[in-house]
């Protein structure tokens, strides 16, 4: 066991325990091929003495659809946030789905609220902490410190300052603030940690970045649990990661074909642009008229990369995504192909180009430790929010 080395960690008896302490851990990009390729003895070891499975990421998928699905335990037709922005079709413009009053469902915040227990959200970005926070007693993103609620610690006295967002090691030093947390806040009861996925845009499941980014998480991970070795781990990702070959801008693209439409919106639009240039793989398209609907779908059948397209109705069904905050039309690339704005109608992406927002991208690892599991339930365990379904409340 790896318990016997410094950063391992020893199984423990429930039964001594009756005070829950529950850690989520949301690890953005995190596909099982990391999983896989990385040192992680420690997540090995939950997974060898707890319980994995590898389950479907939501489409779109991109962070702030699956986030909020994890931290409801819901699909998008019920919580309703159906991309990182949304086109608000009155003012004409985009703006960013990340904020509380847009998720329509209770989070796992407001349901541990209902047990009596306390809770935090620790996340790397900003964007989560204001649209997941109903019902959390503590809020921090390691993003902006500064901005912290629910808590008189001061997280940069402790910690030191907080890494930029474009980095890993804002992954570490958030999952650190975890350790300050159960070290020294036994009233705090469930935590909910998010990473960024930088790392993983930045390099494949083998490159440098990537193992020194999990294998440091995986230590911490290993310290955390020898200091609470009673806490559920529940643990998943929100999408994977390709390197992807080919941009289209439909915005351009219709119109250079001879049609004129609303708008077209990668889902994967957030403001974290060095991470993906607003590239992802999938788009949603808004017509002028419903009467262009099969003019539009036979353009774009035509276009290189385009997997498939469906209707609003087609969509919201197929998918699980609610239908009034989606368009006409959404448009899925093949594994090399993604949407976004581009100076022209089409763009070759760079060798290193590195995105997620498709079908390809939806396996994703559920890991659950430290809580029994009913195995009779197999399969009906295949979506990633089904992770804080089976924490019982």
């Amino acid at each position: 066991m790896v318990s016997q080395s410094k950063t391992g960690f020893k199984l423990v008896n429930r039964a001594m325990h009756s005070k829950r302490k529950i850690l989520i851990a949301m690890m953005d990009g995190f596909s099982p091929n990391y999983l896989q390729a990385s040192e992680m003895p420690n997540l090995k070891e939950m997974i060898k003495n707890g319980f994995y499975k590898t389950v479907n990421a939501v489409l779109p998928t991109v962070t702030n659809v699956n986030n909020t699905s994890i931290c409801t335990g819901v699909d998008p037709t019920v919580h309703g946030i159906t991309a990182n922005s949304y086109f608000n079709v009155t003012t004409k413009t985009e703006e960013y789905m990340d904020k509380a009053e847009l998720v329509l469902a209770p989070t796992i915040f407001e349901r541990a609220q209902k047990q009596g227990m306390k809770s935090a959200l620790l996340t790397a970005k900003g964007k989560t902490q204001t649209l997941l926070k109903s019902g959390a007693d503590i809020g921090m993103a390691a993003e902006f410190p500064s901005r912290a609620t629910g808590s008189d610690i001061r997280w940069t006295d402790r910690l030191g300052a907080a890494p930029e967002i474009y980095s890993a090691e804002i992954n570490h030093w958030l999952l650190k603030a975890v350790q300050l947390l159960l070290d020294k806040h036994n009233d705090v009861d469930l935590i909910y940690y998010h990473t960024t996925d930088f790392p993983m845009h930045m390099e494949d499941h083998m490159g440098e970045l990537s193992q020194f980014h999990l294998r440091e998480i995986d230590k911490l991970f290993g310290e955390i649990l020898n200091g609470h070795p009673d806490l559920e781990v529940y643990l998943t990702a929100d999408h994977g990661m390709n390197f992807k070959s080919l941009c289209h801008d439909l915005n351009k693209y219709l119109p250079e074909k001879g049609l004129d439409i609303f708008f077209a919106m990668s889902a994967e639009r957030d403001p974290y642009i060095k991470h993906h240039r607003n590239f992802g793989g999938t788009a949603y398209l808004w017509l002028n008229s419903a009467t262009d609907f099969e003019q539009a779908a036979d353009i774009i059948r035509r276009i290189e990369g385009v997997e498939n397209l469906y209707s609003r109705y087609e969509a919201s069904s197929r998918f699980h995504l609610h239908p009034d905050r989606i368009g006409d039309m959404i448009v899925i690339g093949d594994k090399n192909t993604v949407f976004g704005p581009l100076d022209q109608a089409t763009e070759d992406l760079p060798n290193d180009f590195r995105t997620h927002g498709s079908l390809h991208e939806a396996s994703v690892p559920m890991v659950i430790y430290n809580r029994d599991v009913d195995y009779s339930r197999w399969d009906d365990c295949t979506a990633n929010y089904h992770l804080t379904q089976s924490i019982g409340f």
